[in-house]
C-alpha cells in the first residue's frame, strides 16, 4: 500500500511518454526500458502507466495523420516492450485495435499487412492466450466497416489470416449445425417490363463486337427469370427434397444448361483474349455478386467465369442433396428419380465446364478435387469434428493403469496342471496338450522347413505330360500352393532371386518353369536325351530294335550336323564346368567383387554366402547359377571383362593364361 501511495501515476505516464517519443525517433527501445527500470512503483503500476503511454502516442500520431509506416513503428515497439515485461502483454493488440478504429479502409489494408506478417507472433505462447480475444473482436469490427461487394479481397484475407491463427479444432469457427446463409437474397425482375429489347428497340446496348452473336441470343424473360430463380435453390437447398420446389428446379437448371449448351463459347469470344497487354496489367476488381438486370443477361452468359460460378453452384448444391450430412432430418431423402437425374445432369455440367474456354479440362479437374476434398470434411463433421492433434501420453506417476487381464493359462498353472474344458472339443484339446502353451510354441520340432524335392514331388509329377493331368486339377493352379511355394523358393532355391529380362508372368507359368528346372536338379536323366532312349527302348520292345537304333543315330547326324557351325563357333569361348571349377578356386575371397560385376543383386549374394560354406563353394554355386540363368554372357571372354574390371589379373592368367 506504501508503494501505491507514493506512485504518481500521471506524472509517470508523461515521462514514458517523452521516453516513447525519443524511443521511436532513435529506432530503438532502450532508452525507454531505461526509464520503465528506474522508475520507483510495483511491476503492475508502471506497466498500467506505460500502457497508457502507448496509447496516448497512438492517439497524438492519428491526430497528426503521420501515415502508416509510423504507426508499423510504434507496434513493433509495444511488441518489444511486452516480451521484455515492460507493459501488458494485450497492449499490442489493443493498440491495434485503436489503430484500425479511427483510419480509413486504405490504411487499415496497408497496416493489416504487418498484422498478417506478425502470425507467429500472436500464436506465441506469451500473446496466444491473453489475445486470442483481442484479434477475433478487432477482425470482426474491420468486416463490420467492409463491403461485401466491393472490399471482398480484404474481407478474404481477414478470414484466412483468422483461419490461420485458430487451430482446425477450435469450434466458434466450425458451422457446426451446418446452416446456410439464408439472408443471403438476390433480387431480380418479377415481371416482363423490363424485356430487353431487340434489333429495333430504342433500349438497344451497344457492346463490342463478338460479345454477342447479332440476332441469335438465347436470352428472353423467360429464360431470365428462370436463371435468376435458381439462386434462391442455392441459397437454401433444402426446398428440393419438397415436391413442388423439385420440380421447380429441374425445369429450369434444364432450361439453363440448355441455354449453356446452345451458346458455347471460345477463345476468341473469352474476354481474356481481347484484354491487351496494358488492360492485364491493371488492378482487377472482385465483386461478391452480379447485377440481375435483364439486359446483362446476354453479356453475362457470354462472360466464362459468370458461367463457371453458376456450374459450380450446382455441383455444390449436388453434392450436398446427394451427401449423408448429420443435420439432415431422415425426410431429407431424395427418390431413386431423382438420383438418377442428379447424377445425369452432374455429368453434364462437368462437360459444360471442359467446354469452357480458357483451360476448361483443367478447371474441371480442380473442382472435381476440390469436391472430393469436401467429402472427407463432411465425414469429419459428421464425427463431431474429433481433434487432429493427439493427446500426449500422460507422465503423472500415479496414473492408474488398467488391471492386468487373467488368462485361462495363469488359471491352468495356478491349479497345478489340472484338466481345463474351453467349451470346445478342440480347443480343448489343443489346449490341454501342454502345461505351459507357450512353450509349446517355441518347441524345436515346431520350427521345420520342408526339402524342395519333397514339397515339389507332386507337383513335378502332375507337371510330366505323360501324367495327363488337367490344368484345372494341378497344384500349381492352387493359391495356397503358390503362396507356400513362393516363401519355400525364396528360402531355398537359387533360382528365385535371379536377373532376367522376361516380363512378369502369371505364378502358374512361373511355378512350371520353376518346376522344370527343379526337375532337372532332382532327377538329371529326365531330359531330352533320356526321353530319346525311353522312345528307342520302346521300340525295342515291339522287336524294332534296329529300325531304333538306326532312327536314332539318324536324329543325331541331323541335330550335331545343324548345330555343328554353332559350336565350332562358341566352343572356344565356353565356359565349361572344368573351367568354372579352376576359377572358382582362384578367385577365393574376391568372388563377391566378381559377382557385383556380373550384376548379381546383394541379395543374391547374401545368399550364396549363407547357404555355402567355404569361398571356393560361394564362387562356384554363383558362376553355376550365372550360366544356367543366362548362358549368352556366361563365355571365357565376358569373364576376362569382369576380372580385370575389378583387379583380378593374376587370376585370370593363372586360369585361362596370357591374353
Amino acid at each position: 500500500m506504501a508503494a501505491s501511495i507514493g506512485f504518481n501515476f500521471l506524472g509517470s505516464v508523461e515521462k514514458f511518454t517523452n521516453a516513447l517519443r525519443e524511443s521511436l525517433s532513435q529506432k530503438s527501445n532502450e532508452e525507454c526500458i531505461t526509464v520503465y527500470k528506474s522508475y520507483n512503483g510495483s511491476e503492475s503500476e508502471k506497466k498500467s502507466a506505460m500502457d497508457q503511454a502507448l496509447r496516448d502516442i497512438v492517439r497524438d500520431l492519428v491526430m497528426c495523420d503521420s501515415g502508416c509506416d509510423i504507426y508499423k513503428i510504434i507496434l513493433e515497439h509495444s511488441i518489444d516492450l511486452a516480451k521484455q515485461d515492460a507493459c501488458s502483454h494485450n497492449t499490442p493488440l489493443v493498440i491495434l485495435s485503436d489503430i484500425f478504429d479511427v483510419i480509413t479502409i486504405e490504411q487499415c489494408q496497408e497496416v493489416f499487412n504487418l498484422v498478417e506478417q506478425k502470425l507467429s507472433v500472436w500464436k506465441s505462447k506469451l500473446f496466444y492466450d491473453t489475445g486470442k480475444n483481442y484479434l477475433l473482436r478487432m477482425c470482426n469490427d474491420i468486416l463490420r466497416r467492409l463491403s461485401k461487394s466491393q472490399n471482398t479481397v480484404f474481407c478474404g484475407r481477414i478470414q484466412l489470416f483468422l483461419s490461420r491463427l485458430f487451430p482446425l479444432s477450435e469450434k466458434s469457427a466450425l458451422n457446426l449445425m451446418s446452416n446456410f446463409n439464408l439472408e443471403n437474397v438476390t433480387t431480380f425482375m418479377a415481371n416482363d417490363g423490363g424485356k430487353l429489347k431487340k434489333e429495333n428497340g430504342e433500349d438497344k446496348m451497344e457492346v463490342e463486337d463478338g460479345e454477342m452473336d447479332d440476332g441469335c441470343s438465347p436470352v428472353d424473360y423467360n429464360l431470365y427469370r428462370r436463371f435468376w430463380s435458381l439462386q434462391d435453390i442455392f441459397r437454401k437447398p433444402n426446398q428440393c427434397y419438397e415436391k413442388l420446389p423439385w420440380k421447380q428446379f429441374v425445369a429450369n437448371s434444364e432450361a439453363v444448361l440448355k441455354a449453356f449448351a446452345s451458346a458455347k463459347l471460345d477463345d476468341n469470344k473469352s474476354s481474356r483474349r481481347k484484354l491487351d497487354k496494358r488492360r492485364q496489367t491493371e488492378t482487377k476488381s472482385f465483386f461478391a455478386k452480379y447485377l440481375t438486370s435483364e439486359k446483362l443477361l446476354d453479356l453475362q452468359l457470354n462472360d466464362s467465369n459468370f458461367r463457371r460460378y453458376v456450374l459450380v453452384q450446382m455441383l455444390i448444391l449436388f453434392q450436398y442433396l446427394t451427401a449423408q450430412v448429420r443435420f439432415k432430418s431422415s425426410s431429407q431423402v431424395l427418390s431413386e428419380d431423382n438420383l438418377t437425374w442428379t447424377k445425369t445432369t452432374q455429368d453434364k455440367v462437368y462437360q459444360l465446364i471442359r467446354e469452357t474456354p480458357p483451360d476448361g479440362d483443367s478447371f474441371a479437374k480442380t473442382v472435381e478435387h476440390t469436391l472430393t476434398r469436401e467429402e472427407f470434411w463432411n465425414k469429419w463433421k459428421n464425427d463431431s469434428c474429433p481433434s487432429f492433434e493427439k493427446e500426449p501420453m500422460s507422465e503423472n506417476p500415479k496414473h492408474k493403469t488398467k488391471a492386468k487381464r487373467r488368462w485361462v493359462g495363469d488359471d491352468l498353472q495356478a491349479s497345478g496342471g489340472k484338466f481345463v474344458k474351453m467349451g470346445s472339443a478342440e480347443l480343448t484339446r489343443l489346449w490341454n496338450l501342454s502345461p505351459d502353451n507357450m512353450d509349446a510354441c517355441k518347441d524345436e520340432k515346431r520350427v521345420f522347413l520342408p526339402s524342395l524335392e519333397d514339397y515339389f514331388s507332386d507337383a513335378i509329377d502332375q507337371n510330366d505330360p505323360e501324367a495327363m493331368i488337367e490344368d484345372q486339377y494341378k497344384l500349381i493352379n492352387d493359391q495356397i500352393f503358390q503362396w507356400k511355394s513362393l516363401r519355400l523358393l525364396a528360402r531355398r532355391s537359387p533360382h528365385f532371386f535371379t536377373h532376367t529380362n522376361t516380363p512378369a508372368v502369371p505364378q502358374p507359368q512361373y511355378l512350371e518353369m520353376m518346376l522344370n528346372r527343379l526337375a532337372k536338379e532332382i532327377h538329371p536323366n529326365t531330359g531330352p536325351q533320356s526321353m530319346q532312349e525311353n522312345q528307342v527302348e520302346v521300340k525295342t520292345d515291339i522287336g524294332d530294335e534296329e529300325e531304333a537304333i538306326k532312327e536314332s543315330q539318324e536324329d543325331n547326324d541331323l541335330r550335331q550336323s545343324g548345330d555343328q557351325g554353332k559350336e565350332d563357333e562358341n566352343n572356344e569361348d565356353a565356359l565349361t564346368p572344368q573351367l568354372m571349377e579352376e576359377l572358382s578356386k582362384q578367385v577365393g575371397s574376391m568372388w563377391k567383387r566378381l559377382g557385383l560385376e556380373l550384376n548379381f543383386p546383394e541379395d543374391d549374394i547374401s545368399y550364396f554366402e549363407k547357404e555355402n560354406e567355404s569361398n571356393q563353394e560361394r564362387a562356384l554355386k554363383m558362376l553355376t547359377v550365372w550360366q544356367e540363368t543366362d548362358p549368352d554372357r556366361a563365355t571365357i571372354s565376358t569373364v576376362k571383362m569382369a576380372m580385370k574390371e575389378v583387379g583380378m589379373t593374376e587370376a585370370m592368367e593363372a586360369v585361362f593364361g596370357v591374353s
